[in-house]
């Protein structure tokens, strides 16, 4: 690997290199302060919506210590060949084999939301390939709820309503209930829903390719063996961090730390207490007992997370009704009501459909839901958030009865 030695943030909005692998094309960008750099690089790969320019602030601070190769695979970041028939296994097997044909030492992956999945799958499936390993918002998708609420969204993007779609996304990826301890300016949740809202023909079949991999993934037969990190945004709802405390459990070597006052762009919302783990892990030195912003969660408790992520109570006025698009409309007892969710008691058809159903509770404006599981009589559901307005209302009536932060903890 011959590295460039000119970085400059402006240089991550340039033509990538092109290695071809057979029919595959993969794009990089790779910088040291030598060409000839022996030492274990960086791989950094982006979630769904993330482009190279994305990591300007990450590659600056690493570069003094380390190679950074930046990557696309097909169908990612910047990279716009589409691979509908390549599943998370096979595009982890493409970095080894960028790897192995470009001579590179063992890797050191960060890996962020959906770029989380492939490298922890690089590293189970090529642990020699593997040194250390960096994730933040896992995305195994093996909770039903976060499963049902990306199908929604594919679905909704079959159906052209790019405006719901992207409400919708967007609620999962920066937490609306936390916005003030996050501190996510206003102008850069317009500029994402805009982007989202935006997405052009091939940008849908891109992001609809990735979903189904995800949804289409089983589970990992192995996980890392090799030092792995986690970070968890604590008001992260999209990828819990009981989730991936439990997945850095399930590795050899895996620790978990949780964000304050981050949600699932915990890097980008907290840079510096993210990066305040970042060198001393890569380096292979201890990390830090205290270090601020974040709180390291001790191996023993990894398992013991509290699952409940936000406070489920019953609403003052439990009556309410539920709506589907059919015509149907039924009674029901609201028992528990979140943000994100709940759990209504009712006479529901016994075989009814899982898309059209609506909430009508009080003054709030009708709510989509979208029946999870049956418990009895009782029916738990998930909000999919595709409605701006009424999940504004829904935030407002919920606002006084957030979990306390010591609950996700």
């Amino acid at each position: 690997m011959r590295y460039r030695t000119d970085y400059s943030a402006a240089q991550l909005g340039s033509t990538p290199e092109v290695l071809e692998l057979g029919t595959w094309r993969l794009h990089y960008q790779a910088y040291a302060e030598r060409s000839d750099d022996p030492r274990a690089p960086v791989l950094l790969l982006g979630g769904a919506f993330q482009s190279f320019r994305s990591f300007a602030s990450e590659v600056g601070e690493l570069l003094s210590q380390h190679p950074v190769i930046l990557l696309d695979l097909p169908s990612q970041g910047g990279n716009l060949q589409l691979a509908p028939e390549l599943g998370l296994e096979a595009l982890a097997d493409l970095i080894a084999a960028f790897a192995e044909e470009l001579r590179l030492p063992a890797l050191m992956p960060i890996g962020l939301s959906y770029g989380s999945a492939l490298a922890a799958l690089f590293a189970a499936r090529h642990p020699q390939r593997c040194a250390r390993l960096l994730l933040a918002g896992i995305t195994a998708f093996g909770r039903p709820g976060a499963r049902l609420l990306l199908e929604e969204g594919l679905a909704l993007l079959a159906e052209g309503r790019s405006e719901a779609f992207a409400q919708g996304a967007l609620t999962g990826l920066l937490n609306p209930l936390r916005l003030q301890e996050t501190g996510v300016p206003p102008v850069f949740r317009k500029a994402l829903l805009r982007q989202m809202q935006r997405l052009s023909p091939a940008e849908i079949e891109r992001y609809r390719q990735n979903s189904r991999r995800l949804l289409d993934f089983h589970g990992f037969a192995s996980h890392p063996r090799c030092p792995t990190q986690l970070l968890a945004g604590e008001y992260d709802h999209f990828t819990q961090p009981w989730e991936q405390a439990r997945f850095a459990a399930a590795c050899a070597d895996g620790e978990c730390a949780l964000v304050h006052n981050a949600d699932h762009l915990a890097q980008f919302e907290r840079r510096s207490a993210c990066a305040s783990l970042y060198g001393p892990f890569l380096r292979g030195d201890a990390l830090p007992h205290a270090s601020s912003g974040v709180t390291r969660l001790p191996r023993n408790r990894l398992l013991s997370l509290e699952r409940r992520h936000e406070a489920r109570l019953a609403p003052a006025n439990r009556h309410a009704r539920v709506r589907h698009a059919d015509g149907g409309e039924w009674p029901v007892e609201l028992a528990e009501l979140g943000f994100f969710g709940g759990l209504l008691h009712a006479e529901l058809p016994r075989v009814a459909p899982l898309r059209g159903w609506q909430l009508l509770s009080g003054d709030l404006p009708p709510l989509p839901l979208l029946p999870l599981r049956h418990t009895g009589s009782g029916l738990a559901f998930v909000f999919p958030h595709s409605d701006a307005a009424a999940s504004a209302a829904l935030a407002a009536q919920l606002a006084p009865t957030r979990l306390p932060a010591a609950a996700c903890a």
